[in-house]
């Protein structure tokens, strides 16, 4: 039915005009207008750009990889400290000795021979010369002391390093060695440098500056997790040395 009636309307609609024409007067040829202009196109809108990588970020979790895999860690350091503003430097030798999570033991052989040992609670400074020895909290003496070992005393705490400073990487290619730069978003006037290994991104030399103090720790004979002897990091008072104990 519905194909008889398509066909029905195809046939009556030329009958119908020209009945039409018929019956109208005629008219004037009316000129064809001409078809609208088609719409313009719109242009592909643009996919928003990838946000930019962050040169940083694969250098620091490749840090992080490497610190969360350190159990232990021993190793000999050379340390320069160029007071530039007095135009004075220091050479200072030495080794330390670390077992995760907080046992830390750092020996001075050169110029003078001292020697730390913590915790990471309490801290012990022994200087045999002086015939002295201070105890006091490890996080009293970290605030103001402990500016000379920044980068190497954060073992195992490269995680809440990152965290609270901006990051710089540099270097890596053609040779040149592979640096990220700590600088504190706090605003303070000091930077943290270390240079890390190309091999596992091991911070093999730090450079603090400090206003116009600049601090380069470089650690050679590196072991890491090798069995260290858990005794070294127990202190015992030599006889007749005094103590000096301050609180926090």
């Amino acid at each position: 039915m519905n194909k008889i009636l398509t066909l029905t309307l195809l046939l009556a609609l030329p009958l119908c005009a020209a009945a039409q024409q018929k019956a109208a007067p005629k008219q004037p040829a009316k000129k064809k207008e001409a078809a609208p202009a088609a719409a313009p196109a719109k242009p592909a809108e643009a996919k928003p750009a990838a946000p930019a990588e962050d040169p940083a970020a694969s250098v620091i979790e490749k840090l992080k990889a490497w610190d969360a895999k350190l159990e232990s860690l021993k190793a000999d350091f050379t340390q320069e400290v160029n007071f530039k503003e007095a135009g004075l430097k220091q050479t200072i030798e030495g080794n330390l000795r670390y077992v995760k999570p907080n046992l830390l033991r750092i020996e001075h052989l050169k110029p003078s021979r001292q020697l730390v040992v913590t915790d990471k609670t309490d801290i012990w400074i022994y200087k045999p010369d002086d015939n002295q020895v201070v105890r006091t909290g490890w996080e009293a003496w970290r605030r103001t002391q402990d500016q000379n070992f920044s980068g190497i005393l954060d073992f195992g705490n490269y995680a809440a390093l990152t965290a609270r400073n901006e990051t710089r990487v540099a270097g890596g290619k053609d040779g040149a060695p592979l640096t990220i730069t700590f600088i504190p978003r706090s605003g303070k006037d000091y930077s943290l440098t270390l240079t890390l290994s190309t091999e596992d991104f091991f911070p093999v030399e730090a450079e603090l500056t400090v206003e116009t103090t600049v601090i380069k720790t470089r650690l050679t004979s590196v072991e890491k997790n090798a069995a260290v002897d858990k005794g070294l990091f127990k202190f015992t008072k030599p006889k007749g040395v005094e103590t000096l104990e301050f609180g926090n």
